[in-house]
């Protein structure tokens, strides 16, 4: 549906399943159809499927020199809580055997495919015991390599609707895929850029003053990951007068309906996993926020890694385990530090709610309200970064090639260096740093962020290069206006 045609301003109105096809509002050029408009995004998605599946047989034989297929590190209790979906048991979502702790629309989503892998017989891994060759990844993996693509039609769309040029676009694309491939291959979240998906197409709509429609979408978004719900006042803030007290329950309403059926299913876990959100600063990426966190108690893990792996040997089932002396981890509340993130969020609402920033001020805004989870961040995983990265390089392309190039060098760098594992100082500051060049390589000037509400960047296809203006972000933004003139 992704690669649909695309919508009029009555088609919006009247046709609520085709705002799902509605990915850009490129004008097609007389004779070209979806699949040739949409070529950018899809060939990319091709390449996204087909090094996620070499990733998932060849990694592990190739590289790590063990038999077993690699495949997402949290896939596998997400997987589980979608058995419990497709069981009825909504509540088991949030059980301690699932790892669990975001709101539960990726378990809805996936639980008809753990139906389909049950009544196939297929193998399934379940955290803490991983089989070497787990035959549901085979269709698991896929799926959630495809989810991950949503993300680069979204991204194109919104592209053209700025005025990227279709040779700047295929870059943007391509890094873009880049830098959200490991969220689903490595680490089997793809609901973190699923969500994002959701969130520019409300975004995209809202820009063109379709807002009948755009809040569900923005509800779907935060029902899979709640982190685009710094985006809301945002939305908020360009919705139409009238229309945002809708606006937000539309936005509202998924979320509220799943997560009331999982506290009534089970009252205790499900308040545990989404309110206090425990997490361990030992096995992540500590921030020096970890010092504000406080602390809701401990859990044990062995002192060597003691998962329980099955492999099958002619046949039969033989099992390794390894020794059992455990260790006792601290576990902090990450809720009330991003509170912080939260605040500044709604503070960016309200500017664009007075300033009414035009569409290109306004990706660079959703970008930094992106951003504040990884600035208010008590503990971090390397995948948190994909979500502002995305949206980020968008707003930088349209600033130009030399722009560009910066931001998309700066954005691989630190995704890749967040892998490594560092004290929090040493390890925080560099990630943020990037992230906040690649924000500042995107900075519009204030000819954008104060449009009032005037359109900009109608026509796609203009092969000329936006005007660039001469405050953390915005002074990095202006010490680029000064080095990079305008052409």
């Amino acid at each position: 549906m992704l690669t649909g045609s695309t919508l009029t301003d009555e088609d919006a109105e009247a046709d609520p399943a085709s705002i799902l096809v509605c990915v850009t509002s490129e004008r097609l050029k007389s004779g070209s159809g979806p699949i040739r408009s949409r070529w950018i995004p899809l060939a990319w998605s091709v390449v996204l499927v087909a090094f996620g599946i070499a990733y998932l047989l060849g990694w592990g034989p190739l590289v790590l020199h063990h038999l077993q297929w690699t495949t997402g590190g949290d896939l596998w209790g997400i997987f589980r809580a979608a058995h419990y979906v497709g069981w009825g048991f909504f509540g088991g979502i949030y059980s301690s055997s699932t790892g669990v702790n975001t709101f539960p629309g990726i378990s809805l989503l996936l639980a008809p495919l753990a139906m389909v892998s049950g009544a196939l017989d297929l193998s399934e891994s379940v955290p803490g015991i991983m089989i070497s060759h787990p035959t549901a990844a085979l269709l698991l993996q896929p799926f959630e390599l495809l989810l991950t693509c949503s993300a680069l039609f979204a991204a194109d769309a919104v592209a053209v609707r700025l005025a990227v040029r279709t040779s700047l676009r295929v870059w943007l694309i391509g890094v873009i895929a880049v830098v959200a491939w490991p969220v689903a291959a490595v680490w089997g979240h793809a609901e973190d850029v699923l969500a994002v998906t959701f969130a520019l197409l409300a975004i995209r709509l809202l820009i063109d003053g379709k807002s009948r429609r755009s809040g569900w979408l923005m509800g779907i978004g935060i029902a899979f990951q709640p982190l685009v719900g710094f985006i809301l006042p945002i939305a908020m803030g360009i919705s139409p007068a009238g229309r945002r007290v809708k606006f937000f329950f539309q936005a509202a309403l998924p979320s509220v309906v799943l997560i009331g059926i999982a506290l009534a299913s089970d009252w205790s876990d499900a308040f545990r996993a989404l309110v206090k959100q425990p997490t361990p600063p030992a096995l992540n990426h500590a921030t020096p926020w970890v010092s504000f966190a406080p602390h809701i108690g401990h859990f044990s893990v062995p002192k060597t890694q003691t998962a329980l792996r099955l492999g099958q040997l002619h046949g039969h089932f033989h099992t390794f385990t390894s020794t059992v002396n455990s260790s006792s981890l601290i576990l902090v509340s990450g809720g009330p530090v991003r509170t912080i993130g939260l605040l500044f969020a709604v503070l960016i609402g309200l500017f664009v709610w007075r300033m009414r920033p035009d569409p290109i001020g306004i990706m660079w805004l959703c970008g930094v309200a992106l951003a504040l989870r990884c600035y208010f961040e008590p503990v971090m995983t390397p995948y948190y970064l994909a979500p502002p990265l995305i949206v980020a390089l968008i707003a930088a392309a349209r600033m130009g090639r030399l722009r560009f190039g910066i931001a998309a060098a700066v954005g691989l760098a630190d995704t890749v260096f967040a892998y490594y594992r560092f004290s929090p100082w040493v390890w925080w500051l560099p990630v943020v740093g990037m992230l906040t060049i690649v924000l500042a390589c995107g900075y519009p000037g204030r000819t954008h962020l104060l449009a009032d509400g005037v359109a900009s960047g109608d026509n796609a296809n203009e092969d000329i290069d936006p005007p660039m203006s001469s405050e953390l972000v915005v002074s990095v933004g202006n010490a680029l206006d000064q080095a990079i003139p305008p052409r």
